[in-house]
């Protein structure tokens, strides 16, 4: 009899035990991550949701209003093509083509080598940090590059890598090998003798830039800061501007790139963390140099509304 009251003691407390555990268990599951979201601090979501499913609302993009030519906003997880207008048509890339040039670079050289600054390799052109004589690594150049949008800094890296015609050869051959149908005639994405220095739909920027954020990570982390400090043989130079003086605006932006040329006009593509480690690309094809930022602002606010 005492033996069985023992037991069935033991059973009780048992439950009572696991019960607190459970309830332990759930205080924790909410209140931990709502306290550290509070802070500010990102930690995955695991629990499900439509926003991880793919699913939007896409009447929030009804009757917005831009001025770029071709857009799109596209899921990078689900692939899904959350909105878009002429998103599969070709248009002038301008500078976004340097986002293939770094792809391409690194494809070819570690982020370590060393690019010597050359005379020749220096147009005359308002460059704010490139000087004959320096050593730069390529992960330095590559980040001045982008966030200048320095056409000296694509075209050293070019030159000194493979010389100019045949990296850009390689950045066509592996831009076809990675699925992507552009086209590049020269690294900076400068226009010259009447060829279109790059040219490629928002739908195929939009996968570029999805393998980018993977591939170039650190390099593209720093075109999300309005100024750069970067490292060469002659020291650091302070505060590099960023062509996107805008990118502030974008809360959760991981990359940025602009383009500008009078055939491209204004270019622009975003990645930005939409929901919870859930990343969107936004990209801007042929708006103007102004309303290019102003328009990725539009769809961006949109897609956040669109977030069920």
């Amino acid at each position: 009899m005492i033996e069985k009251d023992i037991k069935k003691d033991f059973a009780v407390l048992w439950a009572v035990y696991t019960l607190a555990i459970l309830f332990l268990i759930l205080i924790l599951a909410f209140a931990v991550p709502l306290s550290i979201r509070k802070m500010g601090i990102f930690i995955p979501s695991f629990k499900k949701s439509k926003v991880v499913s793919g699913y939007y609302d896409k009447n929030a993009f009804n009757n917005i209003s831009v001025e770029a030519k071709s857009f799109i906003v596209y899921d990078v997880v689900t692939r899904e093509v959350i909105a878009g207008k002429n998103e599969n048509i070709e248009y002038p890339l301008a500078s976004i083509t340097k986002i293939m040039t770094a792809l391409t670079a690194l494809e070819i050289a570690p982020s370590s080598s060393k690019i010597i600054i050359t005379k020749g390799g220096l147009d005359g052109g308002y460059d704010l940090g490139l000087k004959e004589k320096q050593v730069w690594s390529l992960e330095e150049l590559l980040k001045y590059t982008l966030v200048f949008s320095s056409n000296d800094g694509a075209q050293l890296i070019a030159d000194k890598l493979l010389g100019r015609e045949k990296f850009v050869r390689r950045m066509n051959s592996y831009s076809k090998e990675l699925g992507f149908n552009m086209k590049f005639t020269q690294p900076a994405g400068l226009d010259v003798n009447g060829k279109l220095g790059g040219i490629g739909s928002a739908y195929d920027v939009a996968r570029m830039m999805s393998l980018a954020r993977m591939e170039l990570g650190n390099i593209l982390d720093s075109t999300t800061k309005t100024r750069l400090n970067v490292k060469s043989s002659t020291g650091m130079i302070v505060g590099i501007p960023n062509t996107n003086q805008h990118i502030d605006e974008f809360i959760g932006v991981e990359a940025s790139k602009t383009g500008f040329t009078d055939s491209a006009g204004g270019n622009l593509v975003l990645s930005v963390d939409a929901y919870l480690g859930h990343p969107v690309i936004i990209v801007i094809l042929g708006s103007t140099r102004d309303a290019r930022f102003s328009d990725a602002y539009t769809l961006y606010l949109a897609l956040i509304k669109s977030i069920r």
